[in-house]
């Protein structure tokens, strides 16, 4: 009788550790995603240094197909700031892509930090450093580029 109970105690045992095992396995897989709010994001930054300094454009979803090369077909929103002139390159832009093409919408940002990277590395050298020095990155569904002398601040900003 008593390996009878001893049998008995181990499978209840065994049957709630799987039991607490499943539970914590499946509560951490429903980790919840980080997002950036690109309204509040971008008004951040353009309150910020030095946007909030110089002359600067709106980028549209428009300019964003037309300028910088990226398929506004995989865009929910877009929001950021770019210089008036071309004496300036700081500039940032922050992109909600649609579900599933974060990667895609990346690349093109990407391509397009390239680009303007090599339109700088002809003219002014204190603006072309800070081209180099570009922050471009994601959190969620939001692609992101600033290009500013305190780009890694205002990426920390925006992303904590």
């Amino acid at each position: 009788m008593g390996k009878k109970i001893l049998i008995a105690i181990v499978v209840i045992l065994v049957i709630a550790g799987i039991g607490v095992g499943i539970y914590f396995l499946l509560n951490n897989n429903k980790e919840e995603t980080k997002t950036i709010d690109i309204d509040t994001a971008s008004q951040t930054l353009a309150n910020s240094a030095p946007f909030n300094e110089m002359s600067t454009t709106d980028i549209t979803t428009e300019l964003l197909g037309s300028l910088y090369g990226i398929n506004t077909d995989n865009v929910e929103k877009v929001s950021g700031k770019m210089p008036m002139m071309n004496v300036q390159a700081s500039m940032y832009v922050l992109i909600q892509a649609k579900d599933g093409t974060v990667d895609t919408v990346k690349a093109e940002l990407d391509n397009y930090a390239k680009q303007y990277e090599e339109q700088w590395s002809t003219y002014l050298p204190e603006q072309y450093e800070l081209v180099q020095n570009r922050k471009v990155g994601t959190v969620g569904n939001t692609v992101y580029m600033i290009i500013a002398e305190n780009a890694e601040t205002l990426e920390q900003e925006i992303t904590k």
